[in-house]
């Protein structure tokens, strides 16, 4: 990294750390005008009313769920998968780092639950012979 580069990186940083959420709302609100807007002419291929990306043929918002619920177990972006991923180097199986927290409440906390509840049912119901 150049100085230059370094230089560019701090005084992005200065403008995010005094407000990071309302950099994060402003970047979610540029990327959401730019997914509304029509693409050019080689606009990218719909299958089944998704966008399917040009590199691996996945559509793009199953690789996005795919991301998320990554975040959501603390999982690298391979899934521990991949012995030469440059982040986790293979072992970024779900609980590799913290989750995150707004994710995880979202996506795994709901089945967590439905799980609890669905086995103290199943525990507390009496046996042959027993009163309930």
């Amino acid at each position: 990294m150049t100085t230059s580069d370094l230089a560019a990186v701090e005084s992005l940083l200065l403008k995010v750390l005094p407000d990071p959420m309302g950099f994060a709302e402003r970047v979610l609100g540029e990327m959401a005008e730019r997914l509304a807007t029509a693409p050019p002419d080689n606009g990218p291929e719909i299958v089944d009313g998704a966008v399917v990306t040009e590199d691996s043929g996945v559509p793009t918002a199953l690789a996005d769920r795919d991301l998320l619920l990554a975040a959501a177990l603390g999982a690298c972006e391979c899934w521990g998968e991949d012995a030469g991923c440059v982040e986790c180097g293979g072992a970024g199986a779900p609980g590799w780092a913290p989750a995150d927290p707004e994710l995880y409440a979202t996506y795994v906390a709901p089945a967590v639950r439905r799980t609890t509840e669905d086995e103290s049912r199943t525990d507390h119901s009496p046996e042959e012979g027993e009163t309930p």
